[in-house]
């Protein structure tokens, strides 16, 4: 049977979140989490999970440690319209869980609703079809077995009426049979017939992928005329991309940015992602008058220990908190 493999998703979740323009701080039960990237053997294949361990745990050789500064988010369950979610409340809806960006946020649907809601994690695409593997050589013929001891003869049954001529006289009882010959040798093997054809190859099960989507978002507003670094895990600012440089945990496909003002302003805000201290051509402008702007079309290839950080240039922009996030994607390590 062919194996399958499940997609796998991971999440990351900035230190701070913004309601209204105001940067809130991080909840008491702020930590960092750590997980091993592992797989497991369930009735559907094999399926690729993130399993968590203690601040002092190390994960078994073959497995990967992933850690992430997270703010505590409270796990809300399937997103209600009838219920009031506050900031960093957590919620599912349709395979997509997703992180409240207000408070009183009551009957806004996540999947439409950017402004009150930002996505934590994405189901995984499913990947290409294997190739069907090489038939097996054919196995010998097995030797011919002894033959059985014959059984025993069984009763005579009666004679029928006997034809039109003269009545016959009832025919004797039958003596009893005599004992069985010897068996004969065995004869030869047959010549071994021909192989059948061989049947259809059962369907490849799909290749996982994992998607990482990392958030980050501003502690403090940035001021006008100003180029400031976002470090990822914490959102604090800093002068120069060395400064707010963070190490990833795993390597893959980095793209899809995505980026949000708190507030307009009048003149464009360019967000670019900065790998290793220079810029990946992962960018986009917010123009003025409008609060988002989006790169889904360019990616860079990056690799764990790489230092990542977000640069923010903003001209007249109404002093505004920034939201950014990027994806990482790949085969499972």
């Amino acid at each position: 049977m062919a194996k399958r493999c499940v997609p796998m998703v991971v999440l990351a979740v900035a230190a701070a979140t913004l309601v209204a323009g105001v940067a809130r701080p991080a909840r008491a039960d702020q930590a960092t989490a750590r997980t091993c990237i592992t797989s497991i053997q369930t009735n559907i294949g094999e399926v690729t999970v993130l399993r968590k361990v203690g601040p002092k745990q190390s994960c078994p050789g073959g497995e990967t440690l992933y850690t992430w500064e997270r703010t505590g988010f409270a796990w809300r369950d399937v997103w209600s319209s009838a219920t009031t979610y506050r900031t960093n409340d957590a919620v599912s809806l349709g395979g997509t869980s997703y992180l409240s960006l207000v408070d009183d946020n009551l009957n806004n649907d996540p999947e439409t609703s950017p402004d009150e809601w930002a996505i934590l994690a994405l189901e995984g695409a499913t990947g290409p079809t294997g190739q069907a593997g090489a038939t097996g050589a054919t196995g010998e013929a097995g030797a011919t077995g002894a033959t059985g001891t014959a059984g025993a003869t069984g009763a005579t049954g009666n004679v029928g009426p006997a034809g039109p001529t003269g009545a016959t006289g009832d025919t004797g009882a039958t003596g009893d049979p005599g004992a069985t010959g010897a068996t004969g040798p065995t004869g030869d093997s047959g010549a071994t017939g021909a192989t059948g054809a061989t049947g259809a190859t059962g369907a490849t099960g799909s290749s996982g992928l994992f998607v990482i989507i990392i958030f980050v978002a501003t502690d403090d507003v940035i001021a006008d005329n100003t180029t400031r670094y976002l470090a990822i895990g914490s959102g604090r600012q800093e002068a120069t991309a060395a400064a707010a440089g963070t190490p990833l945990a795993t390597g893959g496909e980095a793209g899809n940015l995505q980026a949000r003002l708190s507030v307009a302003g009048s003149d464009d805000v360019a967000v670019s992602l900065y790998v290793n201290g220079t810029p990946s051509g992962v960018d986009c402008i917010i123009p003025g008058g409008s609060t988002t702007c989006s790169d889904t079309a360019s990616t860079i290839t990056v690799f764990a220990g790489d230092l990542v950080t977000i640069e923010v240039l903003s001209l007249d922009a109404a002093t505004p908190h920034v939201h950014a996030s990027f994806s990482i994607s790949g085969s499972p390590p």
